[in-house]
């Protein structure tokens, strides 16, 4: 297949969309369904490149809805009261700014009205679908006597001819009365309010059908006031009854706020985003660099995921609009960081088949409220220069900020920033006049709870962590959250991360249309030229530009086989990654699957016990444990407990004193991570086999066709010298093009069993069975400091790093192992399949009898003729790399 030129521009590549496009207009298309289908895919493909190209850049602002996003979005663009901002949630929707740059010494901001886009009929079956199918899943595991898959399998109110009749005589089922199959107390309230939920939008969908699939300007004031799920955060204790309330859809611009806000607010469950224009001030932040780049800006404030009232249909729309996010701003509290909200939206992004180096590198992480993060007071620890790791050990929010935050970016220091709304309000003087009155009491006593102007409460900590490492990444944190509450670094992190990174994921969005496009170009070249050459055959054109389309695929997949078991590029080089992932996906890359394992050691528990242990002593060392009591009252077994097991020998529980415990650990973590890396292997094969199925559907039906059977015989047969070798050949493509054949194969490798006993206790870095040095049974060095040596807490850390490399190492070598077997075979499979091929020029019909050719008379009448070039071939030939 000819080659396009490497790594196009998003100008280059919007040029050669254009050129597509013109040439189809000036091509003459064989008249044949292929070429015709050919023809449609590419105009489909060309808008697909288009839609891609013109996009704009888009950052999404994600969280759980109590960290605040809504004041810090605002706060960031210089107008804190941009967004409703309420004490519980209050953005159920996703709302779209479009940015651009305002005038100099003017404020920023906003269009007073606003577009509400309402979900279209398919969209909101979608919604409802995705919901009801999740809660007959989960309804049907935990309560089978609830009968929600008899009712409800298959079944979608807004599509199906009964209406919501079926659902409405199933649900009362999860308000029991006394003696039903299930108590009320055993179905659990999230169930109830997923009900509640369906029934929501049940009625505003019957309420005010027309709205659907329209978009109406509403003023900003309105949406602010009807978007707003305080009441809806309450579980009904009886079944929700059906209300319908139909209204005037010209109530939504009525310029009475209050009656706008009363029709918006019934038609809520109906909204698919709120779009809002908003010029930025340039005193605050000066959008030219990023508008300048040939592209548009947005940003994206995805609704609080896990508020109640709303989580199935906030869930399906973020999951939507999460495809076309090329930023991610994951705000996170840095009182209590780990959130289940973010890593909702994490999973949403990883579901979306994105690797997860490159989400890496798309992310950004603001721990807010950085204002109720006390520095520690850190008596304990000498004057002078501050190591990091003794920072973290004696601050909960500092500590957390630095692993939870890390776990997103992957250790890319510079896209985590520490911020707070309320000291960038007051640093920059911002107004917030038009946040209700509880808002802006709330605002009041939070900036008076501020230190005094001026102060730099972290000052001194930041310049104690420089002078112990310069290259730390605290001190810049912590003095740009003193200067104004962080909020200006986060603007220039943004800004020169949609730079380096936001406009790499667009164009590297459009390079796979373009991929696609290419792709079909090529084959809709080969069926002009099929249909020019009348020397031949018609079925011998076609055979000559199906196998063709073959060896196309063959050049597309193979590539990605080789690259199974390559390190996965890293950022700036993710191109061929990505490809990787649009051809099948990329098996469980072992870099991340390392981190992950270490991850997993470094949360036993018991490393957190023995660091406890030497932060509460006196000498911070990891003091001696104490041995077990003797004598004293025995203790008595409990209820239902034998006397064995109440009797057991003091001391002998699991103890972080000796390397059995850990020994045990380690086993169990490296069999548990081997057998799920088995687990991940099959489902990435599941899903690379299905693609490959699907892209050789055409050639499966085609080469089952008996007249291509008898064709490729024949064919064959006279290439290969022997109907034997032709028929073992044939044998061969076709098993190639049912890549899902393989899976027995795979399975038989992937069920090979991890690391022996011996193995894993063999690489364990500790002896066992031993006592570790903190052990009451360990006899005291005589020597004071070899004491202090062996009982430092750096031990510990040295210890914890140890294993977590040694498990890391065992699990990703079994992985490779079964991973190169797997490509030595699929390898072997597809490149024999390419070599079975025939070439171009060998696939003609048999040469007629001598004597059965036409006489070519004189004068030229049988020279052969130049071929005439089409509009296809100058395209491909002014664009590839030939």
């Amino acid at each position: 297949m000819t080659v396009f030129k490497k790594n196009p521009s998003l100008s280059e590549l919007r040029e050669f969309t254009h050129q597509t496009l013109t040439m189809l207009s000036e091509q003459n298309i064989p008249d044949t369904p292929e070429a015709q289908e050919s023809r449609d895919r590419i105009e489909s493909l060309a808008a697909e490149l288009d839609a891609r190209l013109n996009a704009p850049v888009t950052i999404g602002v994600v969280g759980e809805y109590s960290v605040g996003k809504s004041l810090l979005l605002g706060t960031l663009l210089g107008k804190p009261d941009l967004l409703p901002v309420e004490a519980g949630p209050s953005t159920g929707n996703i709302t779209v700014l479009e940015l651009s740059r305002g005038e100099p010494g003017r404020p920023t901001t906003a269009a007073e009205n606003t577009d509400v886009a309402f979900l279209t009929e398919k969209q909101l079956a979608a919604c409802v679908g995705a919901v009801l199918d999740d809660l007959v899943r989960v309804l049907d595991e935990r309560h089978p006597h609830l009968g929600a898959g008899v009712a409800l399998a298959g079944y979608n109110p807004v599509t199906d001819a009964r209406g919501w009749a079926p659902f409405e005589a199933w649900y009362p089922r999860l308000w029991p009365a006394a003696g039903g199959p299930v108590a009320y107390e055993a179905i659990g309230a999230a169930h109830r309010d997923a009900v509640t939920e369906l029934c929501r939008i049940r009625d505003a969908a019957l309420s005010q059908r027309d709205l659907l699939g329209t978009s109406v300007g509403v003023s900003r004031k309105a949406v602010g006031a009807a978007l707003v799920l305080g009441a809806a955060q309450r579980t009904p204790e009886i079944p929700p009854k059906r209300i319908v309330q139909p209204f005037d859809t010209g109530q939504l611009k009525n310029s009475d706020t209050v009656v706008a806000a009363e029709a918006l607010r019934r038609a809520f469950p109906l909204v698919e985003k709120v779009t809002l224009r908003v010029e930025v001030s340039p005193d605050h932040w000066d959008l030219s660099g990023l508008i300048a780049q040939d592209t548009a800006v947005r940003l994206l404030d995805f609704p609080g995921i896990n508020a109640a009232g709303s989580f199935g249909r906030d869930t399906y729309l973020s999951r939507r609009e999460l495809v076309s996010v090329h930023t991610i701003l994951l705000v996170i509290s840095a009182v209590r960081p780990e959130s289940k909200g973010a890593s909702t939206f994490w999973d949403m992004l990883c579901e979306d088949g994105r690797e997860p180096q490159a989400l890496a590198s798309a992310a950004l992480v603001a721990a807010n409220a950085f204002d109720l993060a006390k520095p520690p007071a850190l008596t304990d620890v000498p004057e002078g220069p501050l190591p990091l790791r003794q920072l973290l050990s004696h601050s909960a929010e500092v500590n957390g900020v630095h692993v939870y935050g890390n776990k997103f970016v992957h250790h890319r220091e510079d896209g985590i920033v520490a911020v707070s709304s309320i000291a960038a309000i007051r640093a920059h003087q911002l107004p917030y006049t038009e946040t209700s009155s509880e808002t802006r009491e709330r605002i009041h006593k939070a900036l008076a709870d501020l230190d005094p102007p001026g102060a730099k409460r972290w000052e001194k900590i930041a310049d104690r962590l420089r002078r112990a490492d310069e290259t730390n990444p605290w001190t810049d944190r912590l003095r740009a959250y003193d200067n104004d509450g962080g909020v200006q670094r986060l603007r220039l992190l943004i800004d020169h991360h949609v730079r380096r990174h936001g406009l790499d994921q667009k164009l590297d969005r459009a390079r796979g249309s373009h991929r696609k496009l290419w792709r079909e170009l090529s084959l809709l070249q080969r069926q002009v030229h099929r249909a020019a050459g009348g020397e031949q055959p018609e079925e011998y054109r076609e055979l000559a530009l199906k196998l063709g389309e073959f060896r196309d695929l063959l050049g597309l997949m193979l590539p990605t086989l080789y690259q199974l078991t390559t390190p996965a590029p890293r950022v700036g080089g993710a191109d061929g990654a990505s490809y990787a992932a649009e051809l099948g996906g990329r098996p469980p890359r072992r870099e991340e699957i390392a981190d992950s394992v270490r991850d997993d050691v470094f949360d036993w528990r018991e490393w957190q016990e023995l660091l406890g242990r030497a932060e509460r002593d006196r000498n911070h060392l990891v003091p001696r444990s104490e041995p077990p009591a003797q004598g004293g009252i025995k203790n008595l077994p409990r209820p239902g407990r034998t006397a064995a097991v109440a009797a057991q020998a003091p001391g002998s529980e699991e103890s972080a004193d000796v390397t059995l415990t850990f020994l045990d650990r380690f086993r169990a973590l490296v069999d548990r991570r081997t057998g799920e890396e088995h687990d991940q292997l099959r489902v990435w094969f599941d899903h690379w086999a299905a693609y490959w199925q699907d892209e050789f559907g055409r050639l499966r039906e085609w080469m089952a066709d008996p007249a291509t059977d008898s064709l490729l015989n024949d064919l064959f047969t006279r290439l290969r010298g022997s109907a034997h070798r032709a028929d073992s050949q044939l044998n061969h493509l076709w098993t190639a093009l049912n890549p899902v054949h393989a899976r027995e194969r795979v399975e038989e490798l992937a069920s090979v069993p991890g690391p022996t006993s011996g193995d894993q206790e063999n690489r364990f870095p500790m002896r066992a069975p031993h006592a570790l040095p903190w052990d009451h049974r360990m006899p005291r060095l005589e020597d004071q400091r070899s004491e202090e040596r062996e009982r430092h807490p750096l031990l510990v850390v040295q210890l914890r790093q140890h294993t977590a490399d040694a498990a890391a190492r065992l699990v990703t070598e079994h992985l490779g192992r079964t991973l190169a077997l797997i490509e030595k075979d699929l390898v072997a499979l597809y490149s024999k399949t390419a070599e079975y091929l025939p070439r171009e020029n060998e696939v003609r019909a048999p040469r007629k009898p001598l004597g059965t050719e036409p006489h070519s008379g004189g004068d030229g009448a049988g020279a052969a003729e130049v071929p005439v070039e089409e509009p296809i071939d100058i395209l491909i030939r002014a664009w590839s790399d030939d």
